[in-house]
């Protein structure tokens, strides 16, 4: 039966919706940087939704939450993710590593003062969980790949009973890296992640021709990212996901 030997899985946007915890970090970190006070009456605005599926790490989503406070337009964003990032991150006056130690301070705060709550701020897409359980019944290892710190990552898994072979935070490097270590373990490894500027890196990479690649449909997608999507890449849509491997597309 065609299936995978490691199944290597983003977090954020593949299995887990937390599209909550992320604003309200976000800007609980941006107004201790100074950003203004804003109501949104315990909702997430429209512009930090549209504008998510372009954050690669967790301090950008410091940045953008910055700008808005301070009233920047979203389709500056949207026009050019980079540029308008760059350019608020210099009116904000701090730097990445900055940011981002701010960010993983703050989580680690309420994950300590208040676990349950932060917990409940973020949603296993459904299905999954039951999917992953019948991986290890099937005889396929199943790994977690994210750019969220292993602390976190590895909660939110607790949480809802999870149990990967590894759990790979951005203390262990960019994921191509992790990859490649997968490869030199087993093979194939499957790969499934909402981000396509990563499929690309992954794809254009020579060493990691063995590793199949997939965009997770349900995810945090930009609008042109199905039109963008080249093999061997291939789209993976919810229902495909949940369904046997030997189903997936090739």
């Amino acid at each position: 039966m065609r299936r995978p030997a490691i199944l290597a899985l983003d977090l954020d946007g593949v299995l887990v919706d937390g599209m909550e915890e992320y604003w309200t970090s976000s800007l609980h970190v941006a107004q201790g940087f100074g950003a203004p006070w804003i109501s949104s009456n315990g909702e997430i605005p429209p512009a930090f939704r549209r504008i998510r599926p372009w954050v690669h790490t967790g301090w950008e989503m410091v940045v953008v939450a910055w700008a808005l406070a301070h009233g920047a337009a979203e389709e500056t964003f949207l026009q050019d993710y980079h540029a308008a990032l760059r350019q608020w991150q210099r009116k904000l006056g701090q730097s990445s590593a900055v940011l981002q130690d701010a960010l993983e301070r703050h989580r680690s705060d309420c994950l300590l003062s208040d676990p349950r709550g932060w917990l409940a701020r973020h949603r296993p897409y459904p299905g999954v969980v039951e999917r992953l359980r019948r991986c290890r019944h099937g005889g396929v290892d199943w790994v977690v790949i994210t750019t969220k710190g292993q602390e976190f990552a590895t909660a939110l898994l607790e949480q809802g009973g999870l149990q990967p072979t590894a759990v790979y935070g951005r203390e262990d490097g960019p994921k191509i890296r992790v990859l490649r270590r997968l490869l030199e373990q087993r093979q194939p490894v499957w790969f499934v992640e909402d981000r396509l500027p990563t499929l690309e890196q992954v794809t254009a990479d020579h060493q990691l021709g063995g590793v199949g690649c997939y965009l997770a449909a349900w995810g945090y997608l930009r609008h042109a990212d199905r039109q963008q999507l080249h093999p061997p890449a291939r789209w993976l849509d919810h229902a495909t996901f949940c369904a046997p491997f030997h189903t997936w597309p090739t």
